[in-house]
């Protein structure tokens, strides 16, 4: 998803949510006009997430695996002479994407210069997986060959400082980043359409999962819509690194694959003030 269908996508939300939130506090009582938004507060959101960090493939020698006294240089020779066949691919394109949802829990203070600042931390369930084949037919001196990787982020959560401006009493522009964690896992599969799998064909099956350290920034939107209740939509970027590992065959190579872990996300979400 492209950064236009990004904006688009998140203009619609927070309009939605704004138009709910306009109606709701219309309707109600002119008491409730000025809410504090200090203090503690929980809530749960959902959304959808996309990602755009395509995986990589390369070649590398695994001499372990070689006939007894078998060079590692004939085995970069033919790694070699793979690569300019272009018997595999070297990028793949799984176009991982799904539905987030989850909760958070918060801290406001509310200054008098109409600036709201605190932290939010959230967990969230992920949806976002995605997976790619390439079929390569006939390379010059080598079997057809078919490759795939699979992407999915099983889970994040992120700890983050929050800083936002009051345009008026009930409604509140915001920026927020920091800390963000998450599990995710990457798999590989090769096979030989011309052959099968033996011994002297390239096959394998291999995958990693990890829990990574990254980072976040974000904004978004938030609408007291009655009293200590309130709504956000809000659109956050969510790097959790780069993924590596080496995926065995039953051939004396490996696959060298890699994958960065970047999400984007739009969300709406509900909050209950204790104030």
């Amino acid at each position: 998803m492209n950064i236009a269908k990004t904006v688009v996508l998140t203009g619609l939300v927070i309009g939605a949510v704004g138009g709910f939130a306009a109606s709701s506090a219309n309707a109600a009582d002119p008491s409730s006009a000025s809410p504090s938004w200090s203090g503690v507060y929980v809530g749960a959101n959902i959304g959808y997430g996309w990602d755009s960090g395509d995986p990589t493939l390369a070649l590398k020698p695994a001499p372990d695996r070689a006939p007894p006294d078998f060079p590692i240089e004939d085995i970069q020779g033919i790694i070699d002479a793979l690569n300019e066949a272009n018997a595999f691919p070297t990028s793949m394109s799984p176009s991982a994407h799904g539905m987030v949802g989850g909760g958070q829990v918060g801290y406001n203070w509310q200054l008098p210069s109409d600036w709201v600042v605190g932290i939010e931390a959230d967990l969230q369930a992920s949806g976002i997986k995605g997976s790619d084949t390439a079929i390569i037919i006939d390379p010059p001196f080598f079997d057809s060959t078919s490759t795939s990787v699979s992407k999915k982020v099983d889970w994040y959560g992120t700890v983050r400082a929050r800083a936002g401006y009051l345009v008026n009493p009930q409604w509140l522009v915001y920026a927020t980043g920091g800390l963000a964690y998450g599990k995710t896992s990457l798999g590989f599969h090769v096979d030989d359409l011309t052959q099968g799998c033996d011994i002297f064909t390239i096959c394998g099956s291999d995958s990693a999962s990890d829990i990574r350290m990254g980072w976040t920034l974000g904004a978004g939107v938030e609408t007291m819509v009655a009293p200590n209740w309130s709504v956000k939509a809000e659109y956050s970027y969510v790097d959790l690194g780069k993924q590596t590992f080496d995926a065995a065959t039953t051939a004396p190579v490996n696959f060298k694959v890699s994958a960065k872990y970047h999400e984007q996300i739009v969300r709406i979400g509900l909050n209950y003030h204790f104030n």
